[in-house]
This record gives C-alpha cells, structure tokens and sequence, in this order.
C-alpha cells in the first residue's frame, strides 16, 4: 500500500514537472518569436533604406507606429479610435493621423475556429463609417485633410483556421479645403496558428486605390505580417508593407510597421 502511494505521488510530480517545461518551452517560443518578428522588421527598414539610397530615390522608406482602441457595445455595435504616425527614414516626409469610426457587426461566424480577438472577425459582415484628420509635412510643404469615411467588410471562414476578408472604404477627403474622393479595395487572408497555448496569426494583403479626380486606379499596397495576440486585451500586429503609386513622390515605399491594439468590452 505503501509503494503504491509512493509511485502515485511520484507520477503526479513526474506530470507536474513536465506542465511546467512545456509552459517555459511555450514562453520561450512565446519571446523568440516576438523578438524575431521584431527584428526582421528593423532589418528590413535598415536594408531598404540602404538599398534605396544606393541605388535609386524613387524608393525610400518609413516606420509607421499606431495605437488602436476597440471597444465593443451592446446590439454589435463598436468603437475604433486610433492615432499613429508615418515617419521617413533620410527622407523629409512626416504624416500624423487620428481617427474614430462606428461600426455595426451582422450575423456571427458559427464554423467551429478559433475564437478571435478581434470581434469584428467574428462576424460576416461589419459596416461602418466615421472621421479621420491628417497632418502630412513634406520638404517643408504643410497639408490639412480632413475625411469622412464609410466602409463595408464582408468576411467568412475557408477552414476552420483561415479566414478571408475583403474591405471596401470609400474616403469623402478635403484636403487644404479642396474635395475630391478614393476608393480603397483591401482583400486580407490569415491563418491561425495556436502551438502549446501560444497563439500567432500570419496574414497576407493586398489593396488597391482609385483616385476619383484622376479617373485611375493609381496606388497598391501589399503587405505581410503576423498578429500576437494577448489574453483578450491586447494584440500587437506586425508587419512589412510595399506601397506602390505612379503619381506620388516618391513612387515607392517600404515600410515597417507596428500596431498596439486595446480591446474592452463583451465580445458576446
């Protein structure tokens, strides 16, 4: 009987310590990972840079940090608020922003998945509209727009661990007080990842930009990156985007970017 507990006691130590080693592996994975993402970041930013100047200065490059908030209401209804900055690196280009929008969720995702943060995500359909200023400086020229937003994102799930969404957003823009309009078409696929309780999502995207004064499509932005979620508060979105525009200077952009989203309220 006495052997018999011993050997009892000694396996459920045996478990406890292997619970613990998978928690430490998961928070290792957990850090490196992090870091990795991170730094692939900077590298990136720091070569294009490199690369940009030595060989020609239609490319150059940005960071862009932003801070979002989310908050969910009652009847699906939710609040983004978000402010960042775009910051050239050895080029004279500078553009803050802030902006607050409302949106309306229909019909949840029923497919069996992983739960997202992110509530919209979680539903087929999100329409939304709201306000946004921006302050762009650039060789030493000022520029005040002012717009107004509305956007409807359909999305639904191909699996059980990828998700589809197509984003359209049209911007009512006054910039310096003189009207004009663009069409934004954004498609983004991501896949869920979830490795011993610690969960990533990489993502792909590619979005387009009709300019309504010009009549033409003018702009594209392709962008990769990885989400890191936290519990269900915070998630940190990194990422690398390409942007493209024949009739911008310069023409190209590489930019390396950070994103601090906060979510509050149900998510019920």
């Amino acid at each position: 009987m006495a052997m018999t507990q011993r050997a009892s006691l000694f396996g459920a130590r045996r478990r406890e310590g292997e619970e613990e080693r998978v928690c430490r592996r998961s928070r290792r994975t957990q850090s490196v990972a992090l870091g990795l993402s991170i730094g692939l970041l900077l590298a990136l930013a720091l070569c294009s840079n490199a690369t940009g100047q030595a060989q020609t200065s239609s490319t150059e490059t940005e960071i862009w940090p932003e801070g979002d908030v989310h908050i969910q209401l009652p009847s699906h209804l939710r609040v983004l608020a978000f402010t960042g900055l775009e910051q050239g690196i050895g080029f004279p280009f500078q553009q803050w922003y802030s902006a607050a929008a409302l949106g309306s969720q229909f019909k949840p995702i029923l497919r069996e998945h992983l739960l997202n943060i992110d509530p919209d995500k979680e539903h087929y359909l999100v329409l939304g509209g709201g306000y946004e200023f921006l302050r762009t400086a650039q060789s030493g020229v000022v520029h005040h727009e002012n717009r107004i937003t509305i956007d409807g994102t359909p999305g639904f799930r191909v699996s059980s661990r990828i998700l589809l969404r197509d984003r359209n957003w049209l911007e009512l823009r006054w910039i310096d007080g003189t009207y004009s309009t663009t069409y934004r078409n954004n498609i983004t696929v991501e896949r869920d990842f979830l490795v011993h309780d610690f969960r990533f999502t990489p993502y792909g995207s590619a979005e387009v930009f009709y300019d309504g004064p010009k009549h033409s499509w003018d702009q594209e932005w392709y962008t990769a990156g990885v989400q890191w979620p936290s519990k269900r508060l915070l998630m940190l979105d990194t990422y690398y985007r390409r942007e493209h525009c024949n009739t911008c200077t310069p023409i190209n952009w590489n930019a390396a970017g950070i994103t601090l989203n906060f979510f509050f309220g149900s998510t019920k």
